[in-house]
This record gives C-alpha cells, sequence and structure tokens, in this order.
C-alpha cells in the first residue's frame, strides 16, 4: 500500500525527531511492505530533508505544489493533529486525496475541550473531521461513538499510544527514588498529581520523590523529599524509570491513557495507576499495575509490597506491552482499521467498545 503521512514540524535534532510517533509508525508499517512517504513542515534552522521517505515543505502553497500528485494517488494518507495549520492542511488533504484519509488525533480529551470551550478558533471543527473516512482518536469507552454522533466522524476507532520495543528496556542503574513521575500532564490532571506524589512525600518524609517534566506544574509548598528533574531525552527515559520503585502513571483523562504509560511498563518498571475506565482492558489490575484512589494507596503500596513482588509486576507489565502495545501492533491495527474502512464494515473492534 502507498501511504503518505503528513507529520508535525520537523524540529533541529535528530534524536528528537527520529523518535516523534509518526516516525515511529511509518517504519514500523515499512518493515510490514507498505511504502510510506512522511511530510513534514520545516521549522526554522532545519536543512531540508529529501529521501524516499521523507520530505520537508515550507509551507501549504508548497506542500500543494510538490506534493499535490503524490497526495492524489496514494492509497492512504494520513494527517497528524499536529501538523502546522491543520485545519487548512485538513482541508487540502480531503480534498486532495484520492484514497482513504485518516485523522491520527494523539490528544483527544485537548481537541475536544478546545472546540468546547472555543480555545482553537483556527482549530479541527466537526466540518473538518467529517471529510476524514477513518479517525484514530486516543480515547476509548464513549469517546469513538461520541466522534461518531455528535461530530458526524465517519469512522472512529481508538488507537493507543505504541511503544517502540528497540528504545525502551528495564535499567540497570541504582535506584534513586521511591515514587516518580514523568510529565506532561493537563493542567486539569494536576491537582490529583499535587494529591497523590505530594502527599505521599509528605506522608513519608524518609522516602525519595521525583517529577520530571512539570518543573513549574506544581508552585505550591514543595515537600524537601521530592527532587526536581528537567525531562529526560528519550533515549535517557529507560535509565530515569528503572531508578525509581514505582512510578506514578495517571491518565490524561477519563477513558485516555498517557504514552508515558506504556513507556514506563516497556521499562519494567512498577506501575501505581489512577483507575480510569478502561484501564483493565490494557493491563491486569493488581498483577500488571497497581490502582490507587488516595495517597494513603501510594504509600501503602511504597512502603507495604515486598521486593520480589514489585519487581514481578514490572515484568509482568512489559509482558503486556511487548505482547498488544508496540508500534508493531498499531502498524498492523492501522491496517485492519483502514481495511475495514475500504470494506465499509460497521462492526466496531471489541477494544475500541
Amino acid at each position: 500500500m502507498d501511504m503518505v503521512f503528513l507529520g508535525p514540524v520537523c524540529r533541529p535534532g535528530t534524536e528528537a525527531q527520529a523518535g516523534t510517533a509518526p516516525r515511529q509508525l511509518a517504519k514500523a508499517l515499512r518493515r510490514r511492505g507498505h511504502a510510506v512517504l512522511l511530510l513534514e513542515r520545516m521549522a526554522p534552522g532545519t536543512r531540508s530533508e529529501a529521501s524516499p521517505t521523507v520530505a520537508t515543505y515550507q509551507d501549504l502553497a508548497d506542500l500543494h505544489a510538490r506534493f499535490h500528485s503524490r497526495v492524489r494517488r496514494a492509497d492512504l494518507v494520513l494527517v497528524d493533529a499536529d501538523v502546522p495549520r491543520v485545519a487548512d492542511v485538513s482541508h487540502w488533504a480531503t480534498n486532495t486525496a484520492g484514497g482513504l484519509t485518516v485523522f491520527w488525533d494523539r490528544d483527544t480529551p485537548r481537541t475536544l475541550a478546545r472546540h468546547a470551550l472555543r480555545e482553537d478558533p483556527g482549530g479541527m471543527t466537526p466540518e473538518l473531521l467529517a471529510g476524514y473516512r477513518l479517525h484514530l482518536c486516543s480515547s476509548g469507552g464513549p469517546v469513538p461513538r461520541q466522534l461518531e454522533r455528535e461530530w458526524g466522524v465517519a469512522r472512529a476507532r481508538v488507537f493507543l499510544p505504541g511503544v517502540d520495543a528497540e528504545h525502551f528496556a528495564p535499567g540497570s542503574g541504582r535506584t534513586r527514588w521511591d515514587l516518580g513521575h514523568l510529565g506532561p500532564l493537563p493542567a486539569e490532571r494536576r491537582g490529583l498529581l499535587k494529591q497523590w506524589l505530594l502527599g505521599a512525600a509528605r506522608g513519608w518524609p524518609e522516602g525519595r520523590f521525583v517529577l520530571a517534566g512539570m518543573l513549574s506544574a506544581v508552585d505550591d509548598a514543595w515537600p524537601a523529599n521530592v527532587a526536581r528533574h528537567p525531562a529526560p531525552s528519550p533515549r535517557e527515559h529507560a535509565g530515569f524509570l528503572g531508578a525509581q520503585r514505582f512510578t506514578l502513571a495517571l491518565s490524561q483523562a477519563e477513558h485516555t491513557p498517557g504514552a508515558s504509560l506504556f513507556e514506563a511498563a516497556a521499562c519494567g518498571a512498577a506501575l501505581i495507576c489512577d483507575p480510569w475506565p478502561g484501564l483493565e482492558d490494557v493491563f491486569a489490575l493488581g498483577e500488571e499495575v497497581m490502582v490507587a484512589r488516595t495517597e494513603r494507596d501510594v504509600l501503602r503500596y511504597l512502603l507495604g509490597m515486598p521486593e520480589a513482588d514489585r519487581r514481578q509486576l514490572g515484568m509482568r507489565a512489559r509482558a503486556r506491552v511487548l505482547a498488544e502495545h508496540t508500534v508493531a501492533h498499531r502498524a498492523a491495527q492501522l491496517e485492519q482499521y483502514a481495511n475495514e474502512a475500504e470494506r465499509g464494515a460497521s462492526r466496531m473492534p471489541r477494544c475500541a467498545r
């Protein structure tokens, strides 16, 4: 199958760019025999990139002038929600493409909230989303049906984050912290972070805690036993997570896991999660992840779980990710969804209900 992806801005730094979700998915699809061209908007200071698999463009006019025919003849055209000027690109792509059009929203709660609050007048609208034949959303539960009923989306399917197994593995370093959290996290979820991580830190002054990638997220009294850490690079995630006894993995919203949940699990981290609806379909509760409802639950796991049980918890979560939640699994899932859309199948897969 011939595919064209329109991805986020191409930024300087090969390590950061190679780790973007669209590039990882494109790579996995190529391994399955598909031809995938990734188109990225050039950022200031970025060299133009031209290869059989990646190309850059300067603006929408340049995109149209140079890639109109390629998009027109592609079997599948995917637009990432983080592409610059996403509304304009969506209008152009859905009116240009001759094959299946796909919108990939990796933060569906953000899209729904911005539209409801009218915070993003230049962003996606129900009319633009209705122009796609397949919508990949980050939220499960009732959200896909809501997109179909209320937004006019033709076919909404759950598409959870996938892990590049080559870059996430258990670390071998020494333990530095008892509990850590790796951001980002939406503003409306930060109250839970304060309650659980900072609350547990206050309840156990001898414990060691760390918050990374969200240094401005908590502005109240900061316990002395909570370290502040800059966001590690993707290649540093395994070492950072491996230095924690437990990792606090909070959902992005109801029915919506964050990418860090799967990354931490792939690193063999012992996960403590909030009880969001649908978590039980992703991991076995009490066997692969522990669920907390208050900071007391967090402290109970930190202080009461035997070390052997903690290690087994992390290894079981890693086994589940490798069996079901890698980028390779997402590539196969996209194939399935695309084939269903082409056949006009209407039944939603069990995992998406």
